[in-house]
């Protein structure tokens, strides 16, 4: 038993002088700060006539990563990339720098896209004159189409002359087939003459290339004709050569009935 005693002490011994013996490992070191990115860019248009391209170029620094949203959904990681918008307008540009620890720095800038020889105050061709093609509403003036103050009214480019719809109930639609498509970027509406709460008021505009599927094109939700015979253009964006265009009618003045001299689709510029 004694003997048994004695091991085990010497190898407790032997055990206690070991550990004594190792070296503690040293602690590791914190990895340094990088420098924090700092985010920056200029922009310029890379041609005098094409007024949609602009170049964009990176003045950032301490960076690893960058990433530039241009506001109409793309994006791009390059550092001085080249981009074209589909339309004119107000874009919100973001670059974001990135170093390799993950700090990031960001610059944004609302970049106006603007045609300079475009006239908000002038408009192009009415396709209803020049292609021509077929008018159908919802719901037509209790005379038809052809009736004095009939569906074909507010077409016939004359705005002494008026459609006129009784019961009106927000559900109003007027639709123009053109004989062929075009790429139209500008209406007008021009009031009748006489009972302002007639007057539309909000509506909707759409575009379609098969009569099926429809694609907003612009809105009014509380539009006021401040005189009788006037007419109001309207821009929107849009590239697309529709064959149907169509308006519909959601409210007017509090009036249970609804009236209007001229509706025309356009050319966005003469």
């Amino acid at each position: 038993m004694k003997k048994i005693l004695h091991i085990i002490s010497v190898f407790s011994t032997v055990a206690l002088l070991l550990a004594g013996c190792k070296k503690d490992k040293p602690a590791p070191q914190p990895e340094p700060d990088e420098p924090k990115p700092i985010a920056g860019f200029t922009v310029a248009r890379t041609d005098s006539v094409d007024f949609l391209s602009y170049q964009f170029t990176s003045t950032s620094i301490n960076y690893k990563d960058i990433l530039w949203q241009f506001g109409d959904d793309s994006t791009s990681a390059e550092k001085a990339p080249k981009h074209r918008y589909a339309f004119d307008g107000l874009y919100h540009v973001t670059l974001t720098a990135r170093n390799s620890q993950g700090y990031s720095a960001a610059r944004e800038i609302i970049l106006n896209v603007a045609d300079p020889n475009f006239d908000r105050t002038k408009v192009g061709e009415s396709y209803f004159a020049t292609i021509g093609g077929t008018l159908t509403v919802s719901r037509d003036n209790g005379g038809g189409p052809n009736a004095n103050e009939g569906s074909l009214k507010v077409v016939d480019g004359d705005p002494n002359t008026k459609f006129f719809q009784s019961g009106f109930s927000g559900d109003l639609v007027m639709k123009y087939e053109l004989k062929t498509p075009a790429v139209a970027g500008a209406y007008t509406m021009t009031s009748a003459n006489d009972s302002p709460d007639r007057d539309p008021k909000g509506w909707i505009l759409q575009g379609s290339e098969d009569g099926i599927r429809w694609i907003n094109l612009h809105s009014k939700n509380n539009e006021v004709f401040a005189n009788r015979f006037q007419r109001i253009l309207y821009h929107f964006n849009n590239n697309v050569a529709y064959k149907f265009y169509r308006i519909s009618i959601k409210t007017n003045n509090g009036s249970r009935d609804f009236q209007m001299a001229e509706w025309t689709v356009n050319k966005k510029q003469p």
